[in-house]
């Protein structure tokens, strides 16, 4: 959300869906209307009676709820056309929904862990419309008209938005120093998704370390939800500070830029796994576990629990996924442009639609860590090839994405010095 926005909302937003009778509303309306008469009478005193005294005086009633809700929670492998029963609908009605949102938000898209509602009308068991959770900020609404026709919005999800900072510094590791702050998970671990180009959280956080972040507190209905985005943070890694500063674009992009305006996303991750520690580097001459003789390792060992997800490291094709051969066991190889491809060896599973062909986008799942091929225990075997010969991926000096465009420039120093500010007042 825009800060403008923020600002004009007041952070916080508070919506009721409570209905008042008629006679109870005539009987408030009075009410006031004879406080009013009172106050300019001179006959009221201002009292210091708490409000849970006061409104025992008035009774206001409030109406049922008009709705039987059917709600489900989307599995793996389900698909809409399926859910008839799910949400009490058959599937003529299911297929009359899916053409009435084709041009809005395409249902066959569903994705398992989100909520889909159905709602009928209580008088009559009458279906009246379907929400579906979207994604953290957006839901769809599909309701039945007059008519009889349906209508399908996209529609922002009407969050309560406070804007929290939280400061700390790191002890034993960042991510439990982090937690001691209050922190969600989903948050901390978006602070390590935001610096993992220039910070290896598994491997270069240091006792001592300072963060502080300012990020959306979101409330729905009065409980808190999943925490929103963080608006901009800075994490101090050995005495040098890191900041990240999150920025959407009027064409639609958003990314995380440092204080010049330099994107933080590179051509590729730091690591491509959150690892334990690193068990066998880079090498020319490395005396090998298994065959006890020296012979180049050119690749880096990431020593992780098996099943840990793999992530690839940068966006590319897939240009081989399966059985490489009694070394690498299960693998996937993927080429990113014309000068790089990299390799994940060991894998003990491949994620779901990893195949010849694909195109990958950066940080998505490619697999699972596992001990397959010549293997003496759970680990990633990742390496690097720069127009067909290898390097060392932990020595590359990786392009940069795209800067602040100039024409948002203005914009965003304007949004940085709001941003800096909230950050810290006292």
């Amino acid at each position: 959300m825009p800060v403008s926005d923020l600002y004009q909302k007041g952070f916080k937003i508070k919506k009721t869906r409570r209905k008042i009778e008629k006679k109870t509303l005539f009987f408030v309306l009075g009410v006031i209307i004879l406080f009013i008469f009172l106050i300019i009478g001179g006959q009221i005193k201002k009292s210091n009676q708490p409000v849970s005294e006061l409104s025992e005086q008035t009774i206001i009633e409030v109406e049922e709820s008009p709705w039987e809700i059917k709600e489900h929670l989307i599995q793996s492998g389900e698909v809409f056309s399926k859910l008839n029963t799910a949400l009490g609908l058959n599937s003529q009605q299911l297929q009359e929904i899916l053409i009435a949102t084709k041009d809005v938000y395409d249902l066959a898209q569903i994705k398992a862990g989100h909520k889909i509602k159905s709602f009928f009308l209580k008088e009559n068991g009458q279906w009246e419309k379907i929400e579906y959770e979207i994604d953290k900020d957006n839901f769809l609404i599909i309701s039945q008209s007059s008519d009889n026709s349906l209508k399908a919005e996209k529609l922002a999800i009407p969050y309560q938005i406070e804007l929290v900072r939280v400061r700390g510094e790191v002890e034993e590791n960042f991510y439990l120093s982090a937690q001691k702050t209050g922190l969600k998970d989903k948050t901390i671990m978006e602070v390590a998704d935001i610096f993992a180009w220039d910070i290896d959280f598994g491997l270069e956080v240091r006792g001592g370390d300072q963060f502080e972040i300012l990020y959306e507190k979101r409330t729905l209905e009065g409980e808190e939800v999943n925490p929103g985005k963080i608006l901009i943070a800075r994490y101090q890694n050995q005495g040098k500070d890191f900041w990240g500063m999150y920025y959407h674009d009027s064409e639609g992009r958003i990314d995380y830029y440092d204080l010049e305006g330099k994107c933080l996303r590179k051509q590729f991750l730091k690591a491509p796994i959150n690892y334990r520690y690193i068990s066998s580097g880079y090498s020319l001459h490395r005396y090998h576990p298994v065959w006890n003789v020296y012979t180049p390792h050119q690749a880096i060992d990431y020593a992780a629990a098996c099943g840990t997800p793999v992530a690839s490291s940068g966006a590319g094709t897939v240009i081989f996924a399966g059985w490489k051969n009694n070394v690498y066991g299960y693998t996937v190889e993927i080429r990113h442009g014309g000068v790089y491809e990299t390799r994940y060896s060991h894998l003990s599973a491949f994620a779901q639609g990893i195949r010849y062909g694909v195109n990958i986008r950066q940080g998505q799942i490619i697999g699972f860590v596992g001990t397959t091929g010549t293997s003496t225990g759970c680990h990633l075997d990742y390496a690097m090839k720069k127009y067909g010969q290898h390097v060392n991926p932990l020595t590359q000096n990786f392009d940069p994405i795209e800067p602040i465009k100039e024409a948002y420039r203005g914009n965003f120093e304007w949004q940085k010095e709001i941003y800096l500010k909230l950050l810290k007042e006292n």
